[in-house]
This record gives structure tokens, C-alpha cells and sequence, in this order.
């Protein structure tokens, strides 16, 4: 059994070695980055504009979100914000972007400060999230895939 499992790694050793060596990555352009992040925050000023159209297609087909512990696919997530709409308009301030583009795919985390303005009303206070997203580039245009949000600094519980 020892002269097997010492030949196995002797051949894994030698395979790994005669393997050709990956190419560097090639960097990515600033541009790309720009542009993944440029999608997330039209998908929200979509939202604050009120307009369904655009937030939706801005989702893929195959897309859900998870908030803290509850998780939306593409057609609750736009039920749900589309229901919002009547209420008031919330407004997104996007900060401290960590953004990785491989190829087609991108995933970002940052920082989202939320400001919701009842209809008729004065802003409320401000409610601050730590997200991530994934994307997929398909046609050309950077498009959610999977997303994450988890609030931070909660009120305390009553």
C-alpha cells in the first residue's frame, strides 16, 4: 500500500511538471471595472427613478438575491421593489468598491449607504449594508447574476 500511494504522488509530482505552464492573466482593463460597477449602480438609480423596465433588465433570467437571510429570485425581488414604488423613492450612495473582472465574469463587494424618502415625507435615516454582487457579460452588458446584501448597524431589538 506504501509503495502505491508513494508511486501515485511520485506520478502526480512528475504529470504537474510536464504540464504546460498557464499564461499570465492578462490585465484587466480599468474600463471593464468601470463598467461592472457603472451596472450596479444603474440597476439602483433605476430603482430611485421608478423605473421597472430598466431594473429588470439589468437581472439575468437566472438571477436571486440573497438579503441577510431571505432569498429573492428575479421575479419576487422586482415584485418587491416595483410595490415599494408607491411608497417613496430610495436612494442609493455606492462607496469602497473591491471589483475583480475574469474574462465574463465579475464579483464586487462594497459598502451601501440607503436613504429612504416617503412619498410626501422628509428622508428617513439612513440604513447602511454591506454587499457583493456576481456578474455575467452577455451582448456586451455587464448583467447580476447573483447578489448579497446584509445590513449593518442595525437599531437595537425592542
Amino acid at each position: 500500500m506504501k509503495t502505491r500511494t508513494t508511486m501515485m504522488a511520485f506520478l502526480a509530482m512528475v504529470l504537474g511538471a510536464c504540464a504546460p505552464a498557464s499564461a499570465p492573466p492578462r490585465p484587466v482593463p480599468a474600463s471593464e471595472t468601470r463598467a461592472v460597477e457603472a451596472a450596479i449602480q444603474q440597476w439602483y438609480d433605476a430603482s430611485a427613478r421608478h423605473d421597472s423596465a430598466s431594473y429588470a433588465a439589468l437581472m439575468l433570467p437566472e438571477f436571486f438575491i440573497l438579503e441577510d437571510t431571505t432569498r429573492y429570485d428575479r421575479t419576487s425581488i422586482l415584485s418587491l421593489v416595483v410595490a415599494g414604488f408607491a411608497r417613496g423613492v430610495d436612494r442609493a450612495t455606492i462607496t469602497d468598491w473591491d471589483t475583480q473582472v475574469s474574462g465574463d465574469v465579475a464579483w464586487t463587494t462594497f459598502r451601501n449607504t440607503e436613504v429612504f424618502t416617503p412619498t410626501g415625507g422628509a428622508p428617513g435615516s439612513p440604513r447602511r449594508f454591506l454587499e457583493s454582487a456576481i456578474l455575467r457579460k452577455v451582448g456586451g452588458q455587464w448583467k447580476l447574476a447573483r447578489y448579497h446584501a446584509t445590513r449593518i448597524n442595525r437599531p437595537a431589538a425592542r
